[in-house]
């Protein structure tokens, strides 16, 4: 392997401003209009932060009408793998980072590790450190979708990586399984906060999932069963965008599930906080989650949240949420009535919910980056 050779080696700057160069990784980015999820947010939050001290470039998949350029002071390239699709993208894209390391000068790569094996190649052919960056081990998760041994193989691609950030203990535990001698920062995601007023608590008249809409993995299969089986007395919001084939799968579920489920589509901005500030409560249904953050956007908007129990769910806290047994889809059923009916309750949870978002400020994640990336350096941004 190249990875101890690189540690030694001078950092990489960028000759044009003197300073060292990032590069970071994700398949999706914001503006993809295919995936939705907290991912590539996260990215651009950590990215935006990290580039006040570094040149800081993102590697992310083409889409129809993608153009690489710089926002909030980060560069964006987007590799030619749309036209593969959204699956065979993904397999594309792992295989392009390895090119694309060896053409950058960066000083080190955050990788976001990406379905359906939660690792690549890039540490054998990258000349720098590269970091993990662990949103989701979905070896497993691929591994009962598609019935392939993607999981087998997750676990012996880990012990490429030296280096990890998970955004949970129990990713960490996993990858302390598989990759004991490396090292591994846990650090979780932030979330923007908005200002409320008391109103904003206790209130709102619909429920809402937001998030990818992919119907296994997010396990909106279950919750709109739990709609059909029992109506929770407010309308159902399901808000996010994914594939094709998923969102038309989503469409016959809702179809069946009856008129209480309105499908919004992706949203943004003002839109976005909109449904956010008028909903009752967050719905996050998943089948197998690494973090969340809709349920931290949630929490901070004071608003509950109402999920199965996950091993990765349990930092949101049960005073704070409504826990519900792992994919018992009458007590999801039940949970979400009885919250909807229930407005001192959801205040209670909400004002809980929103105390707890105040530990995770973006700029004080972006500062913990910026250490594990001083570490890995041996080299300070000088900040």
């Amino acid at each position: 392997m190249t990875g101890s050779a690189s540690t030694s080696a001078s950092p990489a700057t960028d000759p044009l401003i003197g300073r060292l160069s990032v590069a970071m990784s994700i398949f999706d980015s914001v503006g993809n209009p295919h995936y939705s999820g907290g991912g590539p947010v996260v990215v651009h939050e950590i990215a935006s932060r990290l580039a006040r001290d570094y040149d800081v470039v993102v590697y992310t998949a083409s889409y129809r009408g993608s153009r690489s350029g710089s926002r909030d002071g980060v560069r964006y390239v987007h590799l030619p793998v749309g036209w593969a699709g959204p699956r065979g993208g993904q397999l594309l894209f792992q295989l392009l980072l390895p090119f694309a390391a060896g053409l950058g000068r960066q000083a080190a790569w955050i990788e976001t590790l990406t379905p359906p094996v939660s690792a690549s190649l890039l540490p054998l052919f990258s000349r720098r450190p590269v970091i993990a960056l662990v949103q989701m081990l979905s070896g497993a998760d691929m591994a009962r979708k598609y019935k392939l041994p993607f999981h087998l193989v997750e676990r012996r691609a880990l012990r490429l990586y030296k280096h990890f950030i998970a955004l949970n203990e129990t990713d960490r535990e996993v990858i302390a399984r598989y990759a004991g001698q490396a090292t591994c920062e846990v650090i979780p995601n932030g979330a923007y906060r908005p200002a409320l007023g008391d109103d904003d608590f206790g209130g709102g008249d619909h429920l809402l999932y937001l998030g990818r809409i992919d119907v296994e993995q997010k396990g909106l299969d279950l919750l709109l069963a739990a709609i059909r089986r029992s109506p929770p007395g407010m309308p159902l919001v399901i808000a996010g965008s994914g594939t094709a084939v998923e969102e038309r799968k989503l469409r016959r579920l809702a179809e069946a599930a009856g008129s209480g489920v309105v499908l919004a589509g992706r949203v943004t901005g003002a839109e976005k906080d909109r449904l956010m500030r008028t909903s009752a409560a967050m719905i996050v249904p998943s089948r197998y989650e690494t973090f969340s953050l809709s349920a931290l956007e949630a929490m901070a908007y004071g608003k509950p949240v109402v999920h199965f129990d996950l091993p990765q769910l349990t930092w949101i806290g049960d005073d704070c949420a409504i826990v519900v047994p792992a994919y018992d889809v009458d007590a999801l059923g039940r949970a979400m009535r009885d919250l909807a009916g229930d407005p001192a309750r959801r205040e209670s949870l909400g004002r809980r919910g929103y105390t707890r978002s105040l530990d995770h400020d973006w700029d004080v994640l972006g500062d913990r980056y910026r250490n594990v990336l001083e570490k890995v350096l041996g080299y300070r941004s000088g900040k």
